[in-house]
């Protein structure tokens, strides 16, 4: 055992004495802050001069927020909502620079972005088309327009059946509460896992291709444990690796999130932040899961990662081909009404980092069982490590 846990220290310094991995690592922390306050830095303009730093803007949008936290969502607090837009003079432009919406409408901007989304409105100029019977019966068209949005999917009877089970068991009424924080950790998540996937591909691409580059392989084949314990160490800091950074990562961004804009709404629904939601889960919750599916993704990257470098003789193209495999499906975009091709895709581990895969209202028949997409995109990745990883081990340990 102690010779096995000698092997792992040895590889961790493999990977940590290079000056590159060092820069890398700092660069990815200090990147990862730096990315949660750069909404706030900067100015907003009307007319071409300086209305309000955007850090002003964020603490003045938070202290209206907080002034409506705790109470309910119900006819009352929608009817002032469309009052208060209702000041806001006819305009076919950008409204936000009107006196009518900073006195009136922007303190109930989020009640509005909530209005828009359960009565399916296009824009403030439908307010006025909202019968009070429908403000007062919100709950009802809310779960009206969500089980006509489950019944127009391409979902099995079963499927359909059990997302709108799930969608009964949302706890109502919504409590408003100011939940920025938690909503710019969401937004900063994508980023900061493609932090780790980047930090992970440059990293761990050598762990058995720089092997073969540094012609140490042999070497490692002729020692008494090298068919064995060193290959298992290299695949165990590999992954523990990818763990470890995570989870770093991952606290920096929800640290920085919340010191920046406020540690409000953990308890809060997340029908807040994506009212037409059918999972019965609060902000804290959902940030949890994300966070969560997020660290599988990035263990299936890297378990590809390490495959790859068991395999092909130069770190660098074990790299490219990550990086490649990464980037390009960033920028596909599959339709839900061929569910079969967009539950694969959402399994390619940057698709596996939208944050929809845990909030939308779609449900799966696995065999018989009825599991949600991020249930089944965890289940998967983990699966798929597990059983990719004796794959390395095998081409490695095969490759002389």
């Amino acid at each position: 055992m102690n010779s096995y846990l000698e092997l792992v220290k040895f590889e961790y310094k493999k990977i940590l004495r290079k000056r590159s991995t060092i820069i890398t690592l700092i660069f990815g922390i200090f990147l990862t802050a730096f990315s949660c306050a750069g909404p706030l830095m900067g100015d907003y303009y009307i007319n071409g001069k300086v209305f309000e730093s955007k850090y002003d803007n964020m603490e003045k949008n938070r202290e209206y927020a907080r002034k409506l936290s705790n109470r309910e969502i119900n006819g009352s607090i929608l009817s002032e909502a469309i009052e208060a837009y209702s000041h806001i003079p006819p305009t076919d432009g950008d409204y936000e620079h009107t006196d009518e919406y900073q006195q009136y409408a922007r303190p109930y901007e989020e009640i509005y972005a909530i209005i828009r989304r359960v009565y399916d409105i296009d824009g403030r100029k439908e307010l006025p088309s909202i019968t009070q019977e429908k403000i007062n019966d919100f709950y009802t068209v809310r779960q009206d327009l969500i089980e006509s949005k489950i019944e127009n999917t391409s979902m099995s009877s079963k499927e359909k059946a059990n997302s709108i089970n799930i969608s009964k068991n949302v706890k109502t009424p919504f409590v408003f509460s100011y939940t920025g924080g938690y909503t710019r950790f969401y937004s900063l998540m994508q980023t900061t896992a493609l932090i780790i996937c980047m930090i992970c591909f440059i990293c761990i691409s050598p762990i058995f291709a720089g092997e073969y580059t540094d012609r140490t392989d042999s070497l490692i084949f002729s020692s008494k444990y090298g068919r064995n314990k060193v290959i298992c160490a290299k695949l165990f800091t590999g992954i523990t690796f990818t763990i470890v950074l995570s989870i770093v990562l991952i606290i920096t961004s929800y640290i920085a999130s919340m010191v920046l804009f406020g540690w409000d709404g953990g308890k809060a629904p997340i029908q807040l932040y994506w009212p037409l939601s059918i999972v019965p889960f609060t902000i804290g919750k959902v940030a949890f899961l994300y966070s969560i599916l997020i660290l599988v993704a990035n263990i299936f990257s890297s378990t590809l990662t390490i495959v790859l470098s068991s395999k092909l003789k130069s770190p660098f193209i074990v790299f490219a081909v990550m990086t490649v495999f990464t980037i390009i499906p960033m920028f596909l975009s599959v339709s839900p009404d061929v569910l079969w091709i967009y539950h694969l895709i959402n399994l390619i581990p940057v698709k596996m980092l939208n944050i929809s895969n845990i909030i939308n209202n779609l449900s799966i028949n696995l065999f018989g069982i009825m599991v949600q997409p991020y249930e089944f995109i965890i289940v998967f990745a983990l699966a798929a490590s597990i059983i990719l990883l004796p794959v390395a081990y095998r081409n490695f340990r095969n490759a002389n």
